[in-house]
């Protein structure tokens, strides 16, 4: 998790109260995850009940990193790796429909992968579906671009841009 990432989620947490509510999971919930492919080629990647609407996380699906999102109407997965300077967009910040990167706030469209920044940069889709309580992360809908790197818009001074 990067540190603004984590930061930021600790703020809101405070904030909200969340960090001291905590759910007692049920039996059902403590099932470990299917480990085989089911036969449309889908991956268990998660119970339903570990990711909360309006949050995503980083999964890993044949060595392959995946941000899946909880969004209202229903579960999402994009490429993790922000076609900027590959941050984890599974540790962004969900606004809505949208995940900002944690580490130079570019902005991405859950739904389609699209990119608010640089509407030339998307990141590629997969296919969901919950089944059994559980996640299932499946083929390749739709391709991002391979681009990485640009401006910083984030007014941080790095070494990269020392004299």
């Amino acid at each position: 998790m990067g540190i603004r990432s984590f930061i930021r989620r600790r703020v809101q947490a405070k904030l909200t109260g969340s960090e001291t509510a905590k759910n007692t999971p049920s039996d059902r919930d403590l099932r470990p995850l299917p480990t085989t492919t089911d036969k449309e080629g889908f991956v268990a990647v998660l119970r339903v009940a570990d990711l909360p609407q309006g949050e995503g996380r980083t999964v890993a699906v044949n060595q392959t990193a995946i941000a899946v999102f909880h969004l209202e109407d229903g579960f999402y997965a994009i490429d993790d790796a922000c076609t900027h300077e590959d941050a984890p967009l599974g540790e962004g910040t969900v606004v809505g429909a949208t995940v900002v990167c944690p580490y130079h706030d570019w902005v991405y469209e859950i739904t389609t992968g699209a990119c608010h920044t640089d509407p030339a940069r998307p990141v590629g889709c997969f296919a969901t579906k919950t089944h059994d309580d559980f996640v299932w992360v499946g083929p390749r809908t739709s391709d991002g671009t391979d681009d990485r790197g640009g401006d910083h818009a984030d007014g941080l001074n790095t070494s990269e841009h020392a004299s």
